[in-house]
């Protein structure tokens, strides 16, 4: 196992941890604390990772306080100091997992390897999958498969970029219409959304709804659920090649044939039967 050496805090440090690395997981699991408890004081040779399902807790890394909260992350990486002077609330419970480190990890930042750089408290109550990531981590942990090595690895990775995401998404005003927008158009293809239909949906009128897509996306709300929708259709004629064109365009919210055909060619330059036609000539796959 990898030993991580000290390496002096900065004030602006912002670890990075390695994709792809082989790791292990040496203990994991869920904690019940029904009494409250401070965090232990201690230097780990292990990343330290913490899911706060409920309750509050205060957790030092090299003096600095950070309180988590409910869907908190804490990441006590390896090398540092890490205590607590404060009890977590009683009836705090936590997910928790300590694994290996990589040589390339980093405890202040610019690492010459891709890896993502995150803080030591992350905010993720916007991103559910964290929470099933740190499960099916548990759960691989625990499982008898002869992958669980393979598979943790990639788990972890997974959690890592999912983290990084949050991040990106807590540096900015969260943009929960675009959320709500894109969800509701990919849960429901057979559907073709009006630019004036979805804004109804979502309580504000069109221009605000065209406004904050142009902002996120540089197109409108149109644009965006018809490249999407192109995409989806390409796929499929790929994966079911004798499917009859009628079937692909009730599959996705286009009028008939002929509308699909139009809106097709409009955008990719060849009508979908030749576009078919094509890609499995060549064996080739949308990009």
């Amino acid at each position: 196992m990898y030993i991580m050496e000290l390496q002096k805090p900065e004030v602006t440090a912002m670890p990075t941890y390695t994709l792809g690395c082989q790791r292990q997981i040496s203990a994991a699991n869920y904690i019940y604390y029904a009494d409250g408890c401070p965090h232990p004081d201690r230097i780990m040779q292990e990343h330290d990772f913490v899911y706060m399902i409920n309750g509050e807790w205060e957790i030092l890394q090299n003096e600095v306080p950070f309180t988590a909260m409910n869907d908190d992350v804490f990441i006590l990486h390896a090398g540092q100091h890490h205590s607590g002077n404060k009890n977590c609330t009683p009836g705090t419970r936590t997910i928790y997992f300590h694994i290996s480190c990589s040589p390339q990890d980093s405890f202040i930042g610019n690492a010459p390897f891709p890896g993502s750089t995150l803080p030591p408290l992350i905010h993720c109550s916007s991103f559910p999958r964290v929470k099933l990531l740190f499960q099916e981590l548990i759960s691989v942990r625990l499982s008898p498969s002869p992958n669980k090595d393979r598979k943790i690895n990639a788990l972890f990775d997974l959690l890592l970029l999912e983290l990084q995401d949050s991040c990106a998404q807590n540096s900015h005003t969260q943009d929960t219409l675009l959320t709500q927008a894109i969800t509701l158009t990919a849960q429901n293809p057979q559907k073709f959304y009006k630019t004036s239909d979805m804004a109804l949906l979502l309580g504000v009128c069109p221009k605000t709804l065209n406004q904050r897509f142009r902002e996120a996306y540089a197109k409108t709300f149109y644009q965006y659920q018809m490249e999407e929708k192109i995409h989806l259709v390409q796929q499929f004629l790929l994966d079911y090649p004798d499917s009859k064109l009628q079937t692909v365009a009730l599959n996705f919210g286009f009028y008939d044939e002929f509308h699909l055909n139009k809106i097709f060619k409009k955008h990719t330059g060849t009508p979908p039967g030749l576009y078919r036609k094509t890609l499995t000539a060549n064996t080739l796959r949308p990009h």
